[in-house]
């Protein structure tokens, strides 16, 4: 089995410099500001406890609100939302956190 790159490198991340932690079964990927993409051995409720300021806006993602550029939902039979990260990094809202989203961006307003 082949390794991925960067495999056992310990990285310092400062939670102001991600945008996003998405999940990859027990593995994560670190999206940072500067356009990187880290494969990390953490899993996304590892990252909830560390990184309180990121908000779960799905099972498989975690986001910083600082760095949402777009918010969008579309209403029907079931509404689907999704965020638009400043990187153009598009990533789904569940529809169970959906009005959590909501009640969050609205009070940063």
């Amino acid at each position: 089995m082949q390794a991925r790159p960067g495999a056992g490198v310990r990285h310092q991340i400062e939670p102001d410099s991600v945008i996003a932690v998405t999940a990859d079964g027990n593995y994560s990927y670190i999206h940072l500001i500067n356009g990187e993409r880290l494969y990390v051995s953490r899993t996304l409720s590892w990252f909830t406890q560390r990184w309180p300021e990121l908000l779960r806006i799905h099972k498989h993602a975690l986001i910083n609100p600082g760095f949402i550029n777009q918010y969008q939902l579309k209403m029907g039979k079931r509404p689907i939302g999704h965020v638009v990260m400043k990187t153009n990094l598009r990533l789904e809202v569940s529809r169970r956190r959906i009005r959590e989203v909501e009640t969050f961006l609205g009070q940063q307003s």
